[in-house]
Parts: structure tokens; sequence; C-alpha cells
């Protein structure tokens, strides 16, 4: 019907607008533009973001680990919990119902380390290599449920360069561990 082809038609411009605008973002971020610095917590910030996460994930079990004291840092904090929220997006949707999602954050040495840990069945070893590539998806469908632009993660390592940080993963089955 007609409906059903505008409501396609609109599906789609909303997918092309995120494309194009995650697109500028990783241009911007390319010519050193698009941080605002100031001081961040962490620490606040993991909470703010496991307590977003929860409600698009209740049949996970999500915990939480931050010490007593703020991990402060310079940063951009909406750019940082971009960061910290597509890891979690990445872990609820990878992971099947049950499976546990573990963030943590701590000082170690000099350094604010965050880490996000999942249970789930792992990251296919012949895509693993390539998971901070632009239009990378290690879930090769088109199911938008579960296939997404294939930027969330380069968006993510582009926003921890932009920082003079590092983001990894490792992960074999029933552990996967990304580490900013």
């Amino acid at each position: 019907t007609t409906e059903q082809s505008l409501e396609r038609i609109q599906a789609q411009s909303v997918r092309m607008t995120r494309l194009v605008e995650d697109l500028l973002l990783l241009a911007r971020l390319d010519e050193g533009q698009e941080l605002v610095y100031g001081s961040v917590d962490l620490t606040r910030l993991a909470v703010e973001a496991v307590g977003d996460a929860r409600p698009a994930g209740p049949d996970h079990a999500w915990t939480l680990d931050v010490p007593d004291r703020p991990v402060e840092l310079a940063g951009d904090a909406s750019r940082l919990h971009q960061v910290v929220a597509n890891l979690l997006a990445n872990a609820r949707t990878h992971t099947p119902a049950g499976s546990e999602i573990a963030v943590s954050v701590a000082h170690e040495g000099d350094h604010a380390v965050l880490r996000v840990h999942d249970n789930g069945p792992g990251i296919d070893p012949s895509v693993a290599s390539q998971l901070f590539e632009r239009f990378a998806r290690a879930d090769r469908s088109r199911d938008r449920k579960t296939g997404g632009t294939g930027l969330g993660l380069s968006i993510a390592r582009a926003i921890v360069d932009a920082h003079h940080g590092t983001i990894s993963v490792r992960s074999t089955p029933g552990d996967t561990t990304f580490e900013v």
C-alpha cells in the first residue's frame, strides 16, 4: 500500500541521514575538529551510560564496577559518552538474552581505563582485525536490528584517538573485552 511505501521511504531516509551525520563526524574528527574539552568524570559517565543501556537490554545482566573516587580526565564528555554508549549497544546487540555485560572504570598508573566485558559468543576471528575500520560489520546481515552502518566502532576509535587514547578488543567465545 501507499502507506507502507511511505513508511519504508521514511525509514530509509532516517538511516541515510544517520549515515551522512556519522560520515561528517568522522571527517571533522579526522581534521581535528569537533571536540569540546572540559573535565570529565569517567566514573559518572559510565554510571549514566549503564543506566541508559539497562532499559534497552532488560534481558541482559548489567554490572558496574567503579571506584569510590571519581576518575577524571580532560576530554569531551558528550563524545566520550558516545563511545561508551556504542560499546554497550554493541555488547547488547551481539550477545544473546541472559548474557552478562560488565562495565568497569579504574585508574591504572597515569591512565583512566574503561572496560566493557561480556560473556557472549565472542567476535568472529575473520572480522576481529577489521572491527575498527569504517563500514566493518561483525554481523554481515542487513537486518537493521543487528546490522548497523559499520561506522560505530570507527567513530569510537576516532574519538578515542582524538583524546590521545587507545581502544582495543580481546575476544574468545564467552570472553570479550573492549578497553578504552
